[in-house]
């Protein structure tokens, strides 16, 4: 994961300050909801960036859960109003 691998270099690299850190971190990340609140109200170390992420992971897994079952609702819905 991407998380892992961003803690991993930044671990392995002697006298990191943290804010430049999180300053590549937020650069790396692609456009959306969770740049755009990174960007709003920064982290100020990994832990906390870490919890954002699981936050904004979990949130995405349900928002897809529900299209999923709004479009096998839609679908099963139709195939009844068939027969």
């Amino acid at each position: 994961m991407f998380m892992e691998r961003f803690g991993e270099v930044a671990l392995s690299i002697h006298n990191l300050i943290p804010k430049v850190m999180m300053h590549h971190m937020i650069t790396t990340l692609r456009l959306g909801p969770f740049a755009d609140s990174l960007c709003k109200k920064p982290t100020t170390n990994l832990d906390e960036l870490r919890q954002g992420v699981a936050k904004f992971v979990q949130m995405e897994e349900l928002r897809d859960f529900q299209n999923h079952v709004r479009v096998d609702g839609g679908v099963e819905k139709k195939h009844n109003e068939r027969e």
